[in-house]
């Protein structure tokens, strides 16, 4: 998988909904996050999402890797049974589909 387009983390909440990578002459402004229509505490778990996206990419794309080698192969993806292996491979499926999403390689 190649390296994603996005601002490089760690990201970081700096002041009121924004969202912030890099320090000092470094900082950039990544986005803001606007409460109109979703109310306050659903801005702030957006915020806090949206702040946390680097780390949850860099973990997807780790355990997509792992699985994607054949290296993890643990509980339902060692299994026979043919419902557990389809739900698997949807959830691969998906995983697959989000990072690439994150990554620009998508359209949808």
């Amino acid at each position: 998988m190649s390296a994603p387009a996005f601002t490089p983390g760690p990201w970081r909440r700096a002041g009121h909904r924004t969202i912030a990578a890099g320090t000092g002459l470094n900082a950039v402004t990544v986005c803001e996050v606007f409460s109109g229509g979703v109310g306050l505490d659903q801005a702030d778990g957006n915020e806090a999402l949206i702040a946390a996206a680097p780390e949850l990419h860099a973990a997807a794309a780790e355990v997509f890797a792992w699985i994607d080698c054949g290296f993890l192969t643990v509980g339902v993806l060692a299994d026979d049974s043919p419902a557990r292996m389809a739900a698997c491979d949807r959830a691969i499926d998906a995983l697959a589909a989000a990072l690439g999403r994150a990554s620009g390689r998508s359209a949808s």
